[in-house]
């Protein structure tokens, strides 16, 4: 089996991009599965993952697409578009005539939904990427969804499709198999976040419940993240004079457990997540995790997260969990929870897919026709 590989930005390991990531650990668990005959290559456009990559938009839509349009048409058996927003690539290869079964990752649909993000830009961006994901639905042997909430929106916009399955993403490999550590005491509780600070991670909820206990000297929130929302967030931290908050800025991937580690809850309050790492991450460290009620997270993470419909309530939480503690059982079912989502599996569950496409490609083939 010949297998390539095609996404954004050349995988590495700490991004800070969720879908670089997931390039990046698939391509790496995906080796060990292969035979000596089997091979797998990667193509891409950029060399570093980029916030607000208009570079790397006009990199995929020009020169990019020129680079797909000239893959030997019968090279590869299995050709693999890692990113929805190279959804363009599926219809690409099939108006060239390359004979490869062709699969396409959805990792979510956050682009059609309204109210996520600002700006005229954005929505120039949004209807692009929209266009991707219904190449990527028309043309595509194969779909691969990141969670039951995004192959649900999918047959929503476009209709029941056969050739769909869900393969959740995996949890960062150190991040589980690093031996949690005894919690310090030092007379303060720190409710951490880890993320982009954009418009639907709705980090302010989490600044809001922190004017809350504004009071309280003992709660402390660490805010670790870059993104468009950080002006935002800094004018609200100053006008509300908010000592018990700190911005972090850009947390390198070495450092994270250290930071998981360091907060004694993590808060998570997005809008729309197509699966959501960080909240697997910090269950994997032992956090309790609180998210908004009303945000569209999957039910494969929210399973065991406590829910604040108001920031008001997020603070109520965290006093609660402060003061009661977070209960043992629930600690140890949501952390054994959070590290059942591995890396590995998802490659192991992956190449199953390609087996089977291939497998129904040969039995379509060897068809008779009369």
């Amino acid at each position: 089996m010949k297998i390539l590989l095609i996404n954004n930005t050349m995988p590495y390991r700490g991004s800070g991009s969720g879908l670089t990531e997931y390039a990046y650990q698939l391509a790496r668990h995906l080796k060990p599965l292969l035979s000596e005959s089997d091979s797998i290559g990667v193509l891409y456009a950029l060399s570093k993952s980029e916030r607000n990559n208009v570079r790397g938009l006009l990199i995929s839509n020009t020169s990019f697409k020129r680079r797909i349009a000239s893959i030997p048409t019968q090279e590869y058996d299995i050709i693999h578009i890692l990113d929805h927003e190279l959804g363009f690539a599926a219809k690409i290869l099939k108006k060239f005539g390359n004979k490869a079964r062709v699969i396409t990752t959805i990792h979510d649909l956050s682009r059609f939904e309204k109210g996520l993000h600002r700006g005229l830009a954005q929505m120039i961006y949004n209807h692009m990427v929209q266009g991707s994901v219904s190449d990527a639905v028309g043309y595509s042997d194969f779909l691969l969804c990141n969670s039951t909430q995004t192959c649900a929106t999918i047959i929503a916009h476009f209709g029941q499709r056969a050739s769909v399955k869900v393969v959740s993403h995996g949890t960062n490999d150190a991040i589980i198999s690093t031996p949690l550590q005894k919690k310090k005491e030092n007379g303060y509780f720190t409710t951490g976040y880890i993320g982009a600070l954009m418009k639907h991670k709705n980090v302010l909820f989490i600044l809001q419940a922190a004017k809350a206990l504004e009071s309280k000297p003992e709660y402390r929130f660490a805010i670790y993240g870059t993104g468009a929302d950080k002006g935002i967030l800094d004018k609200f931290r100053q006008d509300n004079a908010l000592g018990n908050v700190k911005l972090r800025g850009h947390l390198d991937e070495d450092a994270k457990i250290k930071a998981y580690d360091s907060f004694n809850a993590f808060a998570f309050p997005s809008l729309y997540e197509g699966l959501g790492y960080p909240i697997l991450e910090a269950q994997a460290r032992g956090l309790p995790v609180i998210i908004y009620k009303y945000g569209k997270i999957p039910k494969e993470v929210r399973k065991y997260c406590f829910e604040a419909e108001s920031p008001e309530r997020m603070a109520q939480i965290i006093e609660n969990l402060k003061k009661k503690g977070y209960k043992e059982k629930l600690r140890k079912a949501a952390t054994e929870y959070a590290r059942s989502f591995t890396w590995e599996r998802c490659a192991r569950e992956t190449f199953v897919v390609y087996k089977k496409v291939l497998i129904a490609n040969r039995k379509s083939n060897n068809t008779t026709h009369y």
